[in-house]
């Protein structure tokens, strides 16, 4: 999926201002003798009309990893508040001559501030997600690139015997988890050290010390997923 680019970008905050613009074009004809109770309840609305803009960017900008907090997307979490917000606003408005204002600035802060609560633990699992993310992809291009060095060796093999122990290793690389920990750290060095000394030993050694490398790297991989399945 694409990040948002300029276009669409524009795009979106003409969206926003069309719809900010008929909120006013039906909430500032609709009430007359508007007092501060009015103009604060409006002030929030137009706040609420920019948070959102500004999430939408944000949310849309990092299509990498969803900004959640207990599996609600942040966006959504916007359009919760606007909403909310919406309401409130109208029920303040509606009654603006019996509100008073410290009720009103209260309600509506307390609002936007359980906002910009849920969207900072949001924005803090989205890093924390991130990184895991990165530190996964790492782990499975490291895998793969192992196993298409291996691949490349039987392909380049002309001994039956010999490509298939080497198709054997390739497949048991390719399909080990690409996780790792503190746990196999030794393991993930001795076998791609072992990768290494089995492309020497096909360029220049014998089949049987190839055949003995294959034999270890199998044993090295298999111990290394049993105990990654057993550390998890």
């Amino acid at each position: 999926m694409k990040k948002l680019d300029a276009k669409h970008s524009a795009m979106i905050a003409v969206i926003y201002a069309a719809a900010f613009a008929i909120y006013c074009v039906i909430v500032l004809p609709f009430f007359n003798n508007k007092n501060e109770v009015f103009w604060l309840s409006f002030g929030f609305m137009c706040g609420a009309f920019l948070v959102c803009l500004g999430i939408t960017f944000y949310s849309m900008k990092r299509v990498d990893v969803e900004a959640i907090f207990m599996n609600i997307p942040l966006l959504s979490f916007s359009f919760f508040y606007f909403f909310a917000e919406l309401f409130a606003s109208l029920v303040f408005m509606l009654f603006r001559a019996n509100a008073s204002m410290k009720l009103t600035a209260v309600v509506q802060t307390v609002m936007l501030l359980i906002l910009v609560i849920f969207s900072i633990m949001a924005m803090m699992g989205a890093s924390v997600s991130s990184e895991i993310n990165r530190h996964i992809d790492t782990n499975v291009r490291h895998i793969k690139n192992l196993a298409v060095d291996v691949k490349l060796l039987e392909e380049k093999a002309t001994d039956p015997e010999l490509k298939k122990a080497l198709h054997k290793i390739e497949e048991a690389i390719r399909f080990s988890d690409p996780m790792t920990n503190a746990t196999v750290a030794d393991l993930d060095s001795i076998i791609e050290g072992k990768v290494k000394e089995l492309k020497y030993q096909c360029d220049s050694g014998s089949k049987g010390t190839v055949l003995g490398i294959c034999t270890q790297l199998t044993s090295f991989i298999s111990e290394r997923n049993q105990k990654l399945k057993y550390s998890k």
